[in-house]
């Protein structure tokens, strides 16, 4: 729904600029259809180059954003395993591994995504997860028998969360970004000049690739920020619902 919000105001603009463009005198539709060939010809090159970087870009984005999805579960469901088995702890851990648990994902939803989309870490979190990290380890000689368990299920949240810090940070570089970008333009504006003699036969066809451009390259756009506000996006929800569970 929100990329038909998108493509929208993009539909309205194209149209205005495509009805300039054919009406004005600047533009002579009878000698680009006498041309049509060549021109078609060269406009395919472009979309076939333009269909081949952005299937490279879109799979590689994709893969990154499912190994993101991974990591921030894996890290929930990590935390949640360590809060239940806490119950085996002295009372004294018990209440610090809890307790350093609920700030770790009140801090997490409290700052959301503000340093791990800059590739950086929240100097807060990284204070409250040592502090879980030296609760577990402290345990260890005064409950060995907890210490097996307990190392397992920190490994994995350290894990995830290691991953998760890792593909936050990972975007498109920048030289094949901006290819990307040139090659849409050059796609949406050229269809523009697509030698058709039915006008509204022209329009349908040339709307249709030019919203078609856009709307891929929308995507690549929102995959390449997956944790800013988009069309999709990865939310800290899955800590607000371990949060709220932990609470009740």
């Amino acid at each position: 729904m929100k990329l038909i919000k998108r493509l929208i105001p993009f539909a309205i603009v194209f149209s205005a600029v495509f009805y300039f463009i054919r009406t004005s005198a600047f533009y002579n539709t009878r000698v680009l259809v006498q041309n049509s060939t060549g021109v078609e010809a060269l406009f395919g090159a472009i979309g076939i180059i333009f269909g081949l970087l952005a299937a490279f870009a879109i799979q590689q984005e994709w893969s990154q954003w499912n190994a993101l999805v991974d990591a921030v579960k894996g890290e929930a469901e990590g935390l949640e395993k360590l809060h239940l088995w806490a119950n085996n702890f002295p009372a004294a851990v018990r209440r610090a591994v809890r307790e350093d648990i609920a700030d770790y994902l009140r801090a997490l939803v409290k700052e959301g995504w503000t340093f791990s989309e800059r590739g950086e870490r929240s100097p807060e979190i990284e204070d409250i997860f040592n502090s879980l990290t030296s609760a577990i380890y402290a345990m260890s000689s005064t409950a060995p028998q907890f210490a097996t368990v307990s190392f397992a299920l920190l490994s994995r949240i350290m894990d995830a969360r290691s991953r998760r810090l890792l593909h936050s940070a990972e975007h498109i570089p920048n030289l094949l970004n901006y290819t990307l970008s040139f090659a849409a333009f050059l796609l949406i504006f050229l269809s523009m000049f697509i030698g058709v003699r039915e006008e509204w036969l022209a329009y349908l066809f040339t709307i249709s690739i030019a919203s078609l451009a856009y709307a891929v390259f929308l995507v690549l756009y929102d995959l390449n920020r997956p944790l800013e506000p988009g069309d999709w996006h990865i939310t800290t929800k899955d800590y607000e619902d371990l949060l709220a569970r932990i609470r009740a």
